[in-house]
C-alpha cells in the first residue's frame, strides 16, 4: 500500500502539547473538476481547521482522496497530508465503496483520541464509508458544506424530489450515526434536521479569519472612487450551477437593458470561463462585463479594492468563504437565501438578499445596489466587516469543533 501515499509535509505550526492530544483525521473527497486546490472553498476551510489545532496542540492532518483527473494543481504542502487514491467499487463511473487497503490506511494507527472529520455530502461514497469507520469502531463527524442547500425552496417545499429521496433513502443513515453534523449557519441546520431527523446537529460557521495568526481585523477604511459606481464583482470557482453564474450574467443583462449602470467583473477558475464570455457576447454586454482568469494573494486583493460589492447568487452554498473575506475587507454583498449567509447580511445590514434565484431577481437587486447613497453605501461596507468579524473567527470555532470531537 505504501506506493499509493504520498510523503507527509511537516507542518510550520509551533505545538503546544495538551495533556491529551486528539489525533484528527479530515476527510476530503477530491473530485471536484478542473480547478486547482486554491480556489476550492472546502479545502481552503480545511486547512485552516488543521493550522488552527496544531496551533492548539492537537495532532491534525489531511486525507486527499483524490480521483485520477485531480492534479491537486496549486496546492500548498505546508501542512500534514496524506494522498490516497479514490478508487474501488464503482455505479455509473463513481466510487460508492473504497478499496479495503484503502480504507486500512486512512484508519492506520486509529486508537481512542483518533475523530475523522468528514468535509462532503450528496457523495454516493458517504455511506460506505461511515458503515466503515463505524465498523471499526471509529469516530467521525460530518460537514456537508452547503451540498443541501438546493433540496428545498425558500418557502419550505421539495425542490428537487429524486436528491430528496436519495438523501433520506441513504446517506440519512450516515448522518445519524456521526458523532455530530456540522451546519455552518442555522438555515443548513434546518436544512439537515429535515433530511435526518436523529442526526446530531451543531452550527459552526466558517469564519474569515484567525485571532491567533491574524489578530483582530481592523475596521477597513476603504478610499474606494464612486465615479463609476456601482462595480459588481465575483470571484471563486467558474461553476456555472453550483454558483448561479448563469443567473448573474443573465441577471447583470437584464439590468443594464433597464437603464442600469455601472460593470460586472468576474474573476475565476476553470473552463466554464469560455462558456460565460459567449454568454455575454449573446447578451450584448461585452462592453459592461469583465470575465477574468484565476488570480490569488494580494493580486486578488488589489483587483476587489476596486468593486463595490461582491456578488454570490449560488444555487447551494455554504457559507462561502469568499464572501466572508470580502466581507471582511469592506465590501457589501449581494447573495442568494442559498449562500446560507442571507439571514445574517440583513440583519447586520452588510448587503443585499436577492429574493429568489432568477435573473429578475439578480437584476432587482442591483437596481436597489445601484440607488445607495455613498453614505449608505458606506454604512454598508462597515455592517460587512462588522458581520464577518462576529461570525468568523477559526481559532474559537476550532475550539467549538474540539468540543464536539470529545462529546459523547
Amino acid at each position: 500500500m505504501a506506493d499509493l501515499l504520498l510523503p507527509e509535509a511537516t507542518s510550520p505550526v509551533s505545538l503546544a502539547m495538551p495533556r491529551e492530544s486528539l489525533d484528527i483525521r479530515h476527510v476530503v473527497i477530491d473530485d471536484a473538476g478542473p480547478h486547482p486546490s486554491a480556489a476550492n472553498g472546502v479545502h481552503h476551510v480545511v486547512r485552516r481547521m488543521v493550522r488552527e489545532q496544531l496551533a492548539a496542540g492537537d495532532l491534525a492532518k489531511i486525507l486527499f482522496l483524490r480521483s485520477p483527473d485531480q492534479d491537486g494543481g496549486g496546492e500548498a504542502v505546508d501542512l500534514p497530508t496524506l494522498i490516497l487514491p479514490l478508487d474501488g467499487r464503482r455505479l455509473v463511473g463513481h466510487v460508492y465503496g473504497l478499496a479495503e487497503p484503502i480504507i486500512e490506511a486512512m484508519a492506520a494507527g486509529a486508537g481512542p483520541g483518533t475523530v475523522f472529520h468528514i468535509h462532503t455530502a450528496r457523495q454516493v461514497l458517504l455511506p460506505s464509508l461511515a458503515s466503515a469507520l463505524s465498523r471499526r469502531g471509529l469516530r467521525f463527524g460530518v460537514t456537508v458544506h452547503g451540498r443541501y442547500s438546493h433540496v428545498f425552496a425558500p418557502n419550505g417545499s421539495i425542490a428537487n424530489w429524486r436528491t430528496a429521496a436519495y438523501l433520506r433513502l441513504f446517506e440519512r443513515r450516515a448522518l445519524e450515526q456521526a458523532r455530530f453534523v456540522q451546519a455552518v449557519s442555522a438555515a443548513e441546520a434546518r436544512i439537515i434536521a429535515r433530511l435526518a431527523p436523529a442526526a446530531r446537529v451543531h452550527v459552526v460557521p466558517n469564519a474569515a479569519y484567525s485571532s491567533v495568526f491574524d489578530g483582530i481585523p481592523r475596521r477597513p477604511a476603504r478610499n474606494v472612487d464612486f465615479t463609476d459606481f456601482p462595480v459588481f464583482g465575483f470571484c471563486g470557482r467558474y461553476e456555472i450551477q453550483h454558483k448561479g453564474l448563469d443567473l448573474l450574467v443573465e441577471g447583470f443583462a437584464l439590468y443594464r437593458r433597464q437603464g442600469g449602470r455601472g460593470r460586472l467583473v468576474l474573476i475565476g477558475t476553470g473552463p466554464s470561463r469560455d462558456v460565460l464570455a459567449a454568454m455575454a457576447a449573446t447578451l450584448d454586454i461585452n462592453d459592461a462585463i469583465e470575465i477574468q482568469g484565476p488570480c490569488f494573494g494580494e493580486e486578488k486583493h488589489r483587483k476587489m479594492a476596486g468593486w463595490h460589492f461582491f456578488v454570490q447568487p449560488s444555487r447551494f452554498d455554504g457559507v462561502p468563504i469568499a464572501a466572508l473575506e470580502a466581507a471582511l475587507a469592506g465590501l457589501p454583498l449581494v447573495v442568494s437565501q442559498e449562500t446560507g449567509l442571507a439571514e445574517q447580511v440583513a440583519s447586520a445590514n452588510a448587503g443585499l438578499v436577492m429574493r429568489d434565484l432568477t435573473a429578475n431577481a439578480v437584476a432587482e437587486a442591483f437596481h436597489k445596489a445601484a440607488l445607495l447613497s455613498e453614505e449608505s453605501w458606506r454604512s454598508m461596507m462597515l455592517g460587512a466587516h462588522a458581520m464577518a468579524t462576529q461570525i468568523g473567527d477559526w481559532t474559537p470555532i476550532s475550539a467549538q469543533l474540539r468540543k464536539l470531537y470529545l462529546a459523547k
